[in-house]
């Protein structure tokens, strides 16, 4: 086997079975003799770090079980308890102070603004170090300063979309003696971040071509994500520029339209879905990833109705070739399904926000399986009046992988570039829905099929690989179907009208597996329309717009925190929300979908 190098700073996990697969994948390479060990070892420490890529298990159990959660998922509405009024703390569901409701159990969250700078703190020993050599070492090398650096900027802008101005130039001066950075303008962060993500894409072919075959071969086994793939490294930036271009394109229109333009003129964007694995199985019932989260969080894992009412039209019974083909390996069916010819009679049906109005049915016998997705699945078939997330898909998918950019979000966000003239793409607006639609697809259909869950070894009355494992629609039904959303997508007449459907489908294509991307597309176009929180008779919209600063900034850099102090809160917007939007609430009046 070959062995990849993670730097001087220690790999850990918080469980002693994932450590020993870690510590046996990823010998401590403390004996490096600046032959690259340290550069590589740090990039690949980077690539690995939580909360930049790989998702932590303890934020997500936080964000959706903690006591009294109602986290990001819950008022995105991406994920949801089946919510009657026996969860007394949703009373409080419109409560922005952060002492009752969002941000007040979710202390991780605290913990975005120093996963920033504790996720790619190896860049700054990097840079150091390059600065230091010279000659064949250097050309051996600079790649990974090059690629860390895009780690760099990527988690500074997730920073800026979690809490506006954050601490950028000044940060990482530690050496410089440089402890109490100033809060930068997030407008100019963005800026000089894309301007330097431009810069690095175009000299990454460059700087590879001067490595040498040994180099190459290093970088090959260190490059866990696209395997020694430079290419793929400027597709991926390309399409992050264009991301975050399309961000700021509503306040900042034409700096972000020289970003777009630039990208578009490349015309290299990813070619196959940017996702990687994990070096072990990642554990359901154990470890330290997303997907234990999600495991331990089940009760909170029912999918709403604004995603699942969009992918069967208001019906519950699944009809191939006229609702989304995604449906089957995305949602749980039901136990009102007729699961002798599934998938086509399999019922799936979401929670309502509308809390009293399901009251009625949850009190007559519509509940759930309360044996988690660690019990019986055949309990699951039986007892479950509401769909989950799959759990072939997600909670007992061992093998569910790193998620860096895929093609469909790729052609979502070039349906937004057409759609409001933001570049030449070549095509209509609603022929990128269309790839998407196709690419989200295929995309759904391999993480299922690369499950392992179930046990087929494990006899069972029902038809497991139907249900759990369903076989991909026909290209002819995904394109039908594709064809459907183009028509209707055509059919509305305002950008905002459109704009709602564009952004369906980003929910159902991100859905839980990015639930802090649809937070901040939320945020930024105010699509889609979420359903109120009706409980107790109290309809209550809330929008939360950001996090507030970890509590420590107050006390340990009180000059420069009394800088951004009147923005520390739960309502005020991040600069990219469009003017002509920070006044528009995204709920519908009632629970009527067309």
């Amino acid at each position: 086997m070959k062995k990849i190098l993670i730097g001087l700073i220690v790999f850990s996990v918080a469980l002693s079975s994932c450590k020993k697969s870690l510590e046996k994948e990823f010998p401590n390479p403390e004996n490096y003799d600046k032959t690259g060990n340290l550069f590589a070892g740090m990039f690949t420490k980077t690539l690995y770090s939580w909360k930049l890529y790989v998702q932590d298990y303890g934020e997500w159990w936080w964000d959706m079980a903690g006591t009294g959660s109602m986290g990001v998922a819950s008022y995105s509405q991406i994920s949801q308890r089946y919510i009657t009024d026996r969860y007394a703390w949703f009373s409080t569901f419109d409560d922005l102070t952060g002492t009752t409701a969002f941000g007040s159990e979710n202390q991780l969250w605290q913990n975005r603004l120093g996963a920033f700078y504790g996720s790619v703190n190896a860049w700054a020993v990097i840079k150091d170090n390059i600065a230091m050599v010279s000659g064949s070492e250097l050309d051996d090398n600079k790649i990974y300063y090059s690629l860390t650096t895009v780690m760099k900027d990527y988690a500074a802008l997730l920073a800026v979309d979690f809490y506006n101005g954050i601490p950028y130039s000044e940060a990482f001066k530690g050496k410089d003696r440089l402890f109490f950075p100033k809060y930068d303008d997030p407008k100019e962060i963005y800026k000089s971040v894309l301007d330097e993500l431009k810069k690095i894409a175009n000299d990454l072919p460059g700087e590879y071509s001067k490595m040498s075959t040994s180099a190459k071969a290093v970088f090959n086994t260190q490059d866990i994500a696209f395997r020694g793939d430079i290419n793929a490294w400027v597709q991926y930036i390309n399409a992050i520029r264009l991301k975050f271009a399309v961000r700021i394109s509503g306040v900042e229109e034409v700096f972000a339209k020289s970003h777009i333009q630039d990208v578009l003129s490349k015309n290299n964007f990813p070619t196959r879905d940017q996702v990687w694995a994990m070096p072990y199985a990642l554990m359901a019932n154990g470890g330290g990833e997303w997907i234990r989260g999600i495991g331990e969080a089940w009760p909170a894992t029912f999918i709403p109705d604004i995603i699942i009412r969009r992918m069967n039209r208001n019906k519950t019974v699944y009809e191939p070739g006229i609702d989304d083909p995604r449906l089957p390996v995305l949602a749980m069916p039901t136990k009102f399904s007729q699961y002798d010819t599934l998938p086509a009679a399999g019922d799936y049906r979401g929670v309502n926000m509308n809390a009293d109005g399901q009251k009625a049915a949850y009190v007559a016998g519509e509940r759930y399986y309360t044996g988690g997705p660690y019990g019986a699945l055949s309990e699951h078939l039986k007892q479950n009046s509401r769909s989950m997330y799959h759990l072939g898909t997600f909670a007992r998918n061992e093998k569910f992988p790193v998620y860096m950019m895929s093609m469909a979000e790729t052609d979502l966000l070039l349906a937004e570039v057409a759609l409001k003239n933001l570049g030449t793409t070549g095509k209509t607006a609603a022929d990128h829905i269309k790839d998407a639609i196709k690419n989200s697809t295929n995309f759904w259909y391999t993480l299922n099929q690369n499950s392992p869950y179930p046990d087929r070894s494990v006899p069972t009355t029902q038809p497991i690989d139907s249900l759990m494992h369903p076989i991909k629609p026909s290209t002819a039904v995904i394109t039908t179907y594709a064809d459907s959303i183009a028509i209707r997508f055509n059919s509305r007449g305002s950008v905002e009208d459109k704009m709602e459907l564009l952004m369906q489908q980003k929910y159902i294509h991100l859905n839980l597996m990015c639930p802090y991307e649809l937070w901040a597309e939320l945020r930024r176009t105010r699509h889609p329309k979420l359903e109120p929180m009706t409980f107790n008779a109290k309809a209550m919209k809330p929008l939360p717009e950001r996090l507030r600063y970890p509590t420590a900034e107050q006390q340990t850099n009180p000059d420069n925190y009394a800088t951004v102090k009147n923005q520390d809160n739960f309502t005020t917007p991040i600069f990219w929300v469009p003017a002509a939007l920070r006044g528009v609430n995204p709920y519908w009046d009632n629970y009527n979908y067309e």
